[in-house]
């Protein structure tokens, strides 16, 4: 079984270095920064997010990432700032990114519409020592770029009000990396309602489609449940067939925990053992929104 599974690894790693894997989430509708910088400032306070996720447990060097966000509104209002640190392994490769983001929001009647740009640092490496060899002189990895480093941007737009959001982000947009590694860039929408059905409960439908270059579109489907806006549990559907459980909890006002699972429905289910991730936030200065906690969830 360690076997077969160093095997598939191996090839899900030069597949990643061809589709040019970036950080998958799965709660990117709790963290809407992680995917579109138009998000900062988006909850009228500064807010830290971390997020830890293990992806295919089961696999010798399947996915890790790292994430570590932060963002605030400015004493102008309109404005927002934040920043973005991302550690990515997948196999032999790693990743880093550091990027710095400003957001400038103006009101459209009842909606408020964001215009985000993100900009920094990305490093990319490869161990192949770490992989098993036939042949030590194996001209497909000898002459291999080990470290390499280049500039990042990237952009996107922000709609929402109290019930609604919607976004069109490409946070990767600008990438000066001479690796073949991370080079296609995706494009990605989202877009959700929040309904409230009385003061204590509450639903939330959201969709996200993923756009990359010479790959197939996918989809993620959700519906989130909430009760007294403290408590989510939730479903996503992945069009590349697998499901996710979401579930999050409000500690108090200010700090919030989400955990989410994921469970592959097709052949890969066999050989590993789902993945699982973690995200935990602290709002600052919360009772700015206090009247109004379902905020928080869009």
């Amino acid at each position: 079984m360690k076997k077969i599974s160093k095997i598939v690894v191996f090839v899900l790693c030069c597949l990643s270095s061809r589709a040019q894997h970036y950080p998958t989430f799965s709660q990117y509708i709790v963290n809407g920064l992680a995917i579109n910088p138009a998000y900062a400032g988006r909850n009228g306070v500064m807010d830290v997010t971390m997020s830890h996720r293990r992806q295919w447990l089961g696999f010798n060097g399947s996915p890790v990432t790292t994430a570590l966000s932060l963002n605030t509104p400015l004493r102008r209002k309109a404005i927002g700032v934040g920043m973005t640190v991302v550690d990515d392994k997948i196999g032999p490769f790693s990743n880093q990114f550091v990027s710095g983001i400003y957001s400038y929001r103006v009101r459209i009647g009842r909606y408020k519409l964001s215009f985000g740009i993100q900009s920094g640092v990305a490093i990319s490496k490869a161990n192949y020592e770490s992989l098993t060899r036939n042949q030590q002189q194996d001209a497909l990895i000898n002459g291999q770029r080990l470290v390499d480093i280049g500039f990042i941007s990237g952009a996107g737009v922000y709609l929402h009000n109290k019930q609604l959001f919607a976004g069109l982000s490409a946070p990767y947009l600008v990438n000066t990396l001479n690796s073949n590694f991370l080079k296609e860039n995706p494009i990605i929408l989202t877009g959700g309602y929040f309904i409230g059905l009385d003061r204590e409960h509450g639903i939330k439908p959201s969709i996200l489609v993923r756009y990359v270059n010479n790959s197939p579109v996918t989809g993620d489907i959700n519906l989130n449940y909430y009760y007294k806006y403290q408590f989510g549990f939730g479903l996503s559907y992945r069009t590349n067939k697998s499901l996710v459980a979401i579930a999050e909890f409000g500690i108090n006002h200010q700090l919030r925990v989400c955990y989410s699972y994921d469970c592959e429905l097709n052949r890969l289910k066999k050989y590993q053992n789902g993945s699982h991730e973690i995200l935990i936030r602290y709002y600052f200065g919360y009772n700015i929104n206090a009247k109004n906690p379902r905020t928080m969830f869009l």
